[in-house]
């Protein structure tokens, strides 16, 4: 007996406690039972976000989806649901979806602005098993009020060229419009509608409940040589919409030089002239094939008496394009004077009329059928003191800019090898433009060293030109970096890096401004006191610093800095110069090729 009340000693409490289990067991299943018998709405969905009673600021055209708990009688609830809004009963498509458990409304039209809407379904039993909805289930929102659509401008292209070069203008508006909307344009800028550009058409109509129409600008070939030509078309005024701020797209006009051009003027004087007529030529360049050179002449404005009209006709012969012409007075003098550089005109030709008689201070113009076409200075200004001025001297249009020698720059030579101002057309076709070893926070021990290069006129292979580093004044290290073979044109700039990756993030958009990025293969290695050497055919032809001498302390030292040429003149950016930088336009010595 008394081990089987010690057993019951220990049993007892396990009792109890099993029996108080049960009884909260039971109490919790009898706290979570659902009566089935309901119908209730879940949530709600309007226009893909959130539908919560009392929506404001809701677009006026609506897609709602209503979910609730059962299988819904669709003809039922479709008896008794009521939307209205405005002036009463509002028109709604009504669907149903997810085995009729969602109710689907869309506006069937566009909803009034500034309204509200209820969507409203009495309690009753609308379940297909007999569910009811107890309670009148509505729900409400409130349109947008009305904002006019907004008209945007864009174009397809940024440059045309002149001769029938096409870009598309696009009208867009943000949201349809209920009436078709009228965009007149306006137009702006140094090239003139009808005249440089045809726009067609001139205000566009973007019909009701479209979202874009599109006009076109053509490009016209004009008989003038001039600049590029921006176009700037904006928004005049607009009917039943509003301008998007305030719109206006720029388009330029990339100016077709005519199939011949002036390339050069020359007035020079040299030691052992007979005449000063020996130095007077025009030089012309061919930009297409011409098949009869006679349509074009020449006209000399002297002292800026204002034009003589054509002076020299050109003779009956075609020339390709790509071809140099000069028209001399004296051909045996000057072809003397130039040397083996006589051989880079395809044509020399004799003016035997005397009309080429200009004396550096008159206008040069070019003729095509009788008109003018281009002019070198000014036909109605004495040329003297005028910053186009060529006296003793050339001019010279290089990449579509003119520049000259100076005032007498030939004057006391003998050949134009000799002068104080080669002809350029006689000089490299590639020339040093640029030295660089820059370092700037982030480009490491090579990331700035580079070589910057100028194409001073057509090179149909680039590869015969080459560059040596002379480190530490040691003399001449030969080439030891030839360029990739391939045509290059007049102007385009070549930069030679050591890592061309990192001094492209460094100088950003400017990178833009070389045609040409190379890899130098680690070549590139000078420390900014070591000479730099050009290259042609492997003869040095050009020389930045001095090969013999270490560069440190000397004024053309570039460490942790670049030297650039600038009119045939070295700068320097001042040593260390872009330290503590991280990009070329934050430094303290942007690179001039980036100005």
């Amino acid at each position: 007996m008394e081990k089987m009340s010690n057993l019951l000693k220990y049993i007892a409490p396990v009792f109890i406690l099993g029996v108080f289990t049960l009884i909260v067991s039971c109490e919790d299943d009898d706290e979570t039972v659902i009566d089935d018998t309901n119908l209730v709405f879940m949530q709600g969905a309007l226009n893909g976000a959130e539908f919560k009673d009392g929506a404001q600021e809701v677009l006026t055209n609506v897609d709602i989806s209503l979910i609730f708990s059962h299988e819904m009688e669709t003809a039922r609830v479709q008896d008794a649901l009521t939307i209205s809004g405005g002036n009463g009963a509002a028109d709604f498509t009504v669907g149903f979806t997810n085995t009729n458990s969602t109710l689907q409304i869309t506006s069937s039209n566009e909803l009034d602005y500034e309204t509200a809407y209820t969507i409203a379904l009495p309690a009753g039993a609308y379940g297909t098993k007999g569910e009811e909805l107890r309670d009148d289930f509505s729900i409400s929102f409130t349109t947008e009020a009305f904002t006019p659509p907004q008209v945007s401008l864009s174009a397809d292209a940024i440059e045309i060229e002149e001769n029938a070069g096409v870009a598309t203008i696009t009208a867009s508006l943000d949201k349809p419009a209920d009436q078709d909307v009228t965009v007149e344009f306006s137009t702006g800028g140094m090239a003139v509608v009808d005249t440089d550009y045809i726009l067609d058409p001139v205000s566009l109509v973007i019909p009701a409940g479209n979202l874009e129409a599109t006009a076109t600008i053509t490009a016209r070939l004009d008989s003038e040589d001039e600049m590029d030509e921006e176009i700037i078309i904006g928004i005049a005024s607009v009917t039943n919409a509003d301008e998007n701020g305030t719109q206006q797209l720029s388009i330029l006009i990339k100016e077709q030089p005519a199939p011949l051009m002036l390339k050069g003027v020359m007035a020079m004087t040299w030691d052992g002239q007979v005449s000063t007529n020996e130095g007077k030529a025009v030089h012309l360049y061919a930009n297409e094939n011409i098949a009869d050179l006679s349509v074009y002449g020449l006209g000399i404005a002297n002292n800026g008496g204002g034009t003589d009209g054509q002076e020299y006709t050109f003779p009956a012969i075609s020339v390709a394009a790509g071809d140099h012409i000069l028209v001399a007075r004296e051909t045996a003098a000057i072809s003397a004077y130039f040397e083996g550089c006589i051989n880079e005109f395809d044509h020399v030709l004799m003016d035997d009329t005397g009309s080429v008689s200009q004396n550096g201070d008159d206008a040069i113009e070019l003729f095509s059928n009788g008109e003018v076409i281009e002019t070198y200075g000014d036909a109605n200004v004495d040329g003297t003191g005028m910053d186009w001025e060529y006296s003793g001297s050339w001019a010279y249009k290089f990449d579509g800019e003119w520049m000259t020698g100076g005032l007498d720059c030939t004057v006391g030579s003998s050949t134009a090898a000799t002068s104080a101002c080669q002809y350029p057309l006689c000089g490299p076709a590639v020339s040093l433009k640029g030295v660089l070893a820059i370092e700037w926070d982030g480009s490491g021990t090579n990331g700035g060293k580079a070589w910057h290069l100028k194409v001073m006129k057509d090179v149909d292979d680039l590869s015969i030109y080459g560059i040596g580093v002379a480190n530490n004044g040691g003399g001449t290290d030969g080439q030891e970096f030839t360029l990739p073979a391939g045509p290059a044109k007049e102007g385009d700039d070549i930069l030679i890096a050591r890592e061309p990756g990192t001094i492209s993030a460094y100088f950003g958009n400017c990178i833009n401004s070389f045609e040409f990025v190379i890899d130098s293969q680690d070549q590139a290695n000078q420390n900014g006191d070591d000479a730099i050497e050009l290259f042609e055919n492997g003869v040095v032809i050009e020389t930045y610093g001095d090969a013999n001498i270490d560069g440190t302390g000397e004024p053309w030292e570039y460490a942790g800095s670049w030297a650039y040429k600038m009119d045939g003149f070295w700068t320097t950016g001042g040593l260390n110069c872009a330290a503590g930088a991280t990009s070329n336009a934050g430094s303290g010595c942007p690179y001039p090729e980036c100005q």
